[in-house]
């Protein structure tokens, strides 16, 4: 990304407030919040300016990162169907309903752990943890992220 857009991004965004830190790295936008639920207000701002002072045909998608959240500027076809689809709030899968049967159960219903050699009672959180992101890295690709 250009150094110009960049600075005008991040002029931007020090406007908006209730933010306590930013960073561009590589074409990533990474924001630190002052309050967490402010990430839709802020990703909804962040993609109007875009679209209208810098790119009318490109698209921002949001992205959780630890305690921050990362914007990608990405053309408009490749943009998360968050701004596209009315019907998809962008929180699909967040509910605790949607996830109350666990890492383990999801593994095993679809018959993977025996098909490892894997015993269901002898994960380590870690390895727990590893399926679940691997879980979920697939969920996202399967919905375009």
């Amino acid at each position: 990304m250009l150094k110009t857009i960049e600075k005008k991004i991040q002029l931007f965004i020090q406007g908006i407030g209730g933010i306590q830190r930013q960073e561009i790295v590589h074409g990533t936008l990474y924001v630190k919040l002052e309050d967490d639920r402010d990430c839709d207000f802020i990703h909804t701002e962040i993609r109007k300016f875009y679209r209208e002072f810098i790119n009318p045909e490109g698209g921002v998608n949001m992205y959780a990162v630890g305690d921050e959240f990362a914007f990608d500027f990405v053309p408009e076809d490749r943009e998360a169907p968050v701004f596209s689809d009315e019907e998809y709030s962008g929180k699909e899968g967040m509910m605790p309903s949607d996830i109350d049967k666990g890492v383990w159960s999801d593994f095993a219903e679809e018959g993977l752990a025996g098909d490892f050699g894997l015993d269901p009672h002898n994960f380590t959180d870690e390895e727990l943890s590893d399926i679940d992101v691997q879980m979920q890295l697939e969920a996202e690709s399967v919905r375009g992220k």
